[in-house]
């Protein structure tokens, strides 16, 4: 049998057990566990797998939940560049320009003074990014947790993330809108 040590799976385990579904949580662990030295194929296979479990298990919003609590980093790092854009600027529509200007990891479009829309180019999961094969949103629901941590970090007000796009769904990029109480910088 396969050991079950894997970052991502075990996150996943965690974050079901978190999420009051501890049975689903041992049947991943013993359905599909995920070892640390998985090949790309296999990570991306047990990707699939997953997204199968959860939708067959769960509704919509219980997945997100789930899944958004399976961050790969808290995005303090990428949280501290906006900042820095954030600080220089006058107003939403400046630090967009300027964050615009300053990064290529992601770029920003200017929706309100309260709301924005963050994309990635790139699809940057360390889990499915090498194959090119798409697969369904439940996987991308991660991104959403590290949207809220970043933006919670920059904003230091709570955030709501939706997920517009995704590209591992088959869009030509990850786009999320970032929303969060108004009040004037």
């Amino acid at each position: 049998m396969s050991k079950n040590d894997n970052a991502h799976s075990l996150r996943l385990a965690e974050s079901l057990k978190n999420n009051h579904c501890p049975a689903l949580a041992e049947q991943l662990e013993a359905q599909y566990p995920l070892s640390k030295s998985a090949t790309i194929e296999k990570k991306f296979e047990w990707a699939r797998q997953t997204c199968a479990l959860l939708e067959a298990n769960l509704a919509e919003e219980e997945i997100i939940k789930v899944r958004k609590e399976c961050i790969c980093n808290d995005g303090k790092s990428n949280a501290k560049k906006m900042l820095k854009y954030l600080n220089r600027a006058e107003c939403m529509k400046d630090f967009v320009d300027v964050f615009n200007q300053g990064e290529n990891f992601a770029s920003l479009k200017y929706i309100s003074e309260n709301k924005l829309l963050f994309c990635y180019p790139e699809c940057y999961c360390g889990c499915v990014k090498r194959i090119p094969e798409n697969l369904t949103k439940t996987w991308c629901y991660c991104t959403i947790g590290n949207a809220e941590s970043m933006f919670r970090e920059v904003f230091q007000k709570d955030v709501s993330v939706t997920q517009k796009e995704s590209i591992k769904t088959g869009a030509k990029r990850c786009a999320m809108v970032e929303e969060w109480s108004y009040a004037a910088h």
